[in-house]
């Protein structure tokens, strides 16, 4: 949305996040202006409107105004103020400016006004960068991220902060850098720039710690002259000092300072040289800082840096480290401490790596592909590129990274070629090529202008910058995942290119998706890339060419077909036989027959070596169904059977139970939005029986029936068998409460294991509800549950209270799901101050979100 959007639709609290220097706290400064002008219609409502630095709070909401805004001679009462305040509610807008700067130990009535806003009813906004985000997001009635600068934006500013010389000096320095295009993104880098080509114009930059490091030289440089009467040793000290100050403060969450900070420290000379600026405006006491957060950060890495690669302070360097105890301190709270520590010193690199390293040791479930564009940007900022190979490699093995085609920079370019190592160390490289509208036409590989009309070749989808990332016969990468979407053409240049990219790849896995340009042009694609070993195809027409490639690529091992409404696939299902390397086949949402069914079948009887079936939505294959079920029997090394709204009746649920005792490394049975019939009791009894040769079950979707639910305990006592059993649905059984309660008995004893609960779209009621919540609290694995109703369900206060105090007791609880719940203002209300994010959808529907600290 622009910023008008934001103004006219906005809630209260309001919640503004983003990156260090994206320009939130020159946009609630620009809204308090607005204000003052009477010019914007938005904001003519408010009768007072107060611009708050959470940096500078004093111990209460009066006293901190009164620093930051009222002149001394102002002798306001504060209890008639703050009454008064109250009263006009609404009508009073506060712009607090930087809660990742704020202390709240320090102010308690500014953060009521964030977190119990109903106090004092005001219209708040709050500005807080990305990694503070989760102190105050379940709080916030709306939330806004500022976006980038656009490239244009930027080269427009340039030329209107600057005279044409630095100006054109400084846009050539733009054009042939990626990195810094990618850095004048954030405004504060872009005026940081802007400002260093004033005073020096021969400054190159290529990573975030050159930025700051030209500034913090040129300015000690330009401050010489003002301090050549102190003897040099003083200078240098209290530069260290003022690296000590910084690198405290941001463990402290200290981002102001008064005098008593600045112990040991002359004042005067780091004020001369401007690594420190004072407030004393309307303040009882003076206050210290940076200029900018970033800039504290980087001073503070650089100091972190000297401490780690000084034998004698190395022991003090390594305290700060050990603050850092979690993954997400290093990715987050402290990330860009870090990537600052990194560019100063390779040493500090070193010590920081291993740290790290100790850190994946502890957090073994490590896998996000933040973590690795994380590890990718301080290997950039790192002082060194080829020495750090080793290091760098243990830290992204097992990992997956994440690439768009659209978002690639020069840490990628960086990576790709001083880290061999390591990119053959992460497990999967997921890379999207998503088409993107383009004035731009190419031929024969080349960029010609909009204007030349002559020859109107369709445009290709595959950047040549892309390709150069991978096609490079030096990179052996484990699992490359390809994702194709929206691609309306494939010229033959898009397969060139395609092809060149997948043969950096052993393992190569082809996504396709809402792509029309694949559809007659497979056999091209295939013919480019050699290693396929796994094709997925979603909402993309197959023409019969197309259909008789893949059942002629019998190396396959993965093929997954979804949401196809043509009648083509009947020629995959025919030599579906072919693919007998075939180890995971789904089907989803796609035009079948009973007589397409029996085909299908015939051709799963042949995949001997099988080990996941997936078959969803296929309502009209009737009968065949019955088929189907005979022919997984043939699949003895199945591990995951997943038949979802197939036609399963109950006769065909028994003839399943019989052949699954043979399967006993069976994981995962999926059975789920499948209704039986009158008979489900006696199919679901036959299954509960053979559930117990199944050791090695780890999931288990139960499929639904109005009077399935008589066979309850019975069942219940064959699964309490399971150890492993981690994911458990019982949605739509027509469960009251009495089958609610009589489940949740089970819980202190059984299920132990449990992370996943399904009842949704069940009858209970209060009692049932309040019951069952109770009893969860013992499934201390539990990680999400659903308790959607099938009708329209009223809680009353018992059950909102009953699941916010479960929330305490369920230590890795992530989410829950209550669609069909009608909870007003005040329950949600509730369970924010329990924190729970609230993500309503639909009418009726809620999901909630458990935030961590």
């Amino acid at each position: 949305m622009k910023f008008d959007d934001m103004l006219c639709k906005l809630e209260s609290p309001c919640i503004i996040e983003g990156e260090a220097g994206k320009g939130k706290s020159t946009m609630l400064k620009r809204i308090a202006v607005l204000w003052a002008s009477e010019r914007c219609q938005q904001l003519l409502e408010y009768k007072l409107v107060f611009f708050v630095t959470l940096r500078g709070t004093s111990e209460g909401l009066y006293e901190t105004l009164s620093d930051q805004l009222f002149a001394f001679t102002y002798n306001w009462n504060k209890v008639t103020f703050l009454q008064r305040i109250q009263q006009l509610g609404k009508k009073i807008l506060f712009l607090l400016d930087g809660y990742d700067e704020f202390n709240s130990e320090r102010c308690r009535e500014i953060d009521d006004l964030i977190k119990k806003n109903y106090i004092y009813n005001s219209t708040v906004i709050v500005s807080t960068r990305t990694e503070s985000l989760g102190e105050v997001r379940r709080y916030g009635a709306l939330i806004v991220e500022t976006s980038d600068f656009t490239l244009e934006s930027a080269k427009t500013l340039i030329q209107k902060v600057l005279d044409d010389k630095e100006a054109n000096g400084l846009l050539i320095q733009l054009d042939a850098s990626d990195f810094m295009k990618n850095l004048m993104k954030t405004p504060l880098f872009l005026v940081i720039a802007c400002a260093l080509r004033m005073g020096e114009n021969n400054f190159q930059m290529n990573t975030q710690t050159a930025l700051f490091c030209t500034l913090y030289e040129l300015m000690i440089d330009r401050g010489h002259n003002k301090i050549k009467d102190i003897k040099e040793n003083i200078v240098e000290d209290n530069i260290y000092l003022c690296g000590d100050l910084a690198l405290n403060g941001l463990f402290d969450h200290q981002y102001e300072f008064q005098n008593e900070h600045l112990t040991n420290i002359k004042e005067d000379i780091l004020l001369k040289i401007g690594l420190l600026n004072k407030y004393t405006a309307n303040k009882r006491k003076p206050g210290y800082r940076f200029f900018h957060t970033s800039f504290q950060e980087y001073i503070a890495g650089r100091r972190l840096s000297q401490l780690l690669s000084s034998d004698k302070t190395v022991h003090v360097g390594e305290r700060f480290l050990n603050k850092l105890q979690t993954i997400y301190d290093v990715t987050n709270r402290y990330k860009n401490l870090l990537l600052y520590t990194c560019g100063s010193s390779k040493t500090a690199t070193q010590q920081v790596i291993c740290h790290i390293r100790n850190l994946c040791r502890d957090e073994m479930n490590e896998t996000s592909s933040d973590f690795v564009e994380f590890g990718i940007n301080l290997f950039y900022e790192s002082a060194t590129k080829k020495e750090m190979n080793a290091e760098f490699e243990s830290i992204f093995s097992h990992k997956t990274l994440h690439i768009s085609m659209h978002n690639v920079g020069s840490h990628h370019f960086e990576f790709f070629e001083h880290l061999p190592g390591c990119l053959s160390a992460l497990q999967l490289v997921k890379l999207d090529l998503f088409s993107k509208k383009s004035n731009v036409l190419v031929e024969d590989g080349d960029v010609k202008s909009p204007g030349d009309m002559n020859e109107l070749k369709p445009q290709t989808y595959i950047s040549k910058k892309i390709v150069s990332l991978f096609y490079d016969w030096t990179q052996a990468l484990q699992t490359l995942e390809v994702t194709i979407k929206k691609f309306d053409h494939l010229n033959k240049y898009d397969v060139k290119f395609l092809g060149k990219i997948c043969c950096c790849a052993n393992h190569l896995r082809l996504k396709i998706s809402s792509s029309a340009g694949i559809t007659g042009n497979l056999t091209r694609v295939v013919d480019n890339c050699k290693r396929m070993k796994e094709l997925i195809i979603n909402n993309t027409p197959l023409s019969i060419e197309d259909e008789a490639q893949i059942v002629e690529m019998t190396n396959i091992k993965t093929l997954g077909i979804s949401n196809m409404d043509n009648e083509h696939q009947q020629v995959i299902l025919d030599g579906l036989h072919k693919l007998v390397e075939i180890e995971t086949l789904t089907l989803h949402n796609i035009s079948m027959t009973e007589k397409d069914g029996e085909v299908l079948a015939n051709g799963i009887s042949h995949l001997k070596k099988l080990e996941v079936l997936k078959l969803s939505d296929l309502p009209n294959i009737g009968s065949s169904m019955d088929h189907i079920v005979q022919s997984i029997s043939h699949c003895d090394n199945i591990k995951e059977i997943h038949l979802i709204n197939c036609c399963l009746t109950s006769q065909t649920l028994i003839s399943l139970s019989n052949s699954l005792k043979k399967f006993k490394n069976l994981e995962i049975l999926d059975l789920s939005d499948n209704l039986l019939e009158d008979d489900g009791t006696l199919s679901l009894e036959a299954l509960g029986q053979t559930l117990t040769h199944l050791p090695s079950l780890t999931t288990l979707l139960l499929p639904g029936g109005r009077h399935v639910k008589s066979c309850l305990v019975t069942l219940l006592n064959h699964l309490k068998g399971l150890a492993r059993l981690s994911k458990l649905s019982f949605r739509r059984w027509n469960m009251t409460d009495d089958n609610v309660i009589k489940l949740a008995e089970y819980f202190p004893t059984s299920f132990g294991q449990l992370s996943i609960l399904d009842l949704s779209y069940n009858c209970a009621d209060n009692d049932g509800w309040i019951f069952l919540i109770q009893a969860l609290r013992n499934l201390k694995n539990l990680t999400h549950f659903d308790l959607s109703t099938e009708e329209i369900f009223i809680p009353i206060g018992d059950v909102v209270h009953n699941l916010c105090r479960a929330v305490e007791f369920l230590p890795c609880l992530c989410s829950m799901q209550l669609d069909n719940w009608e909870l007003d203002n005040i329950d949600i209300g509730k369970m924010k101050n329990q924190k729970l994010i609230h993500r309503e959808g639909k009418a009726h529907e809620h999901f909630f979100l458990v935030e961590k600290n």
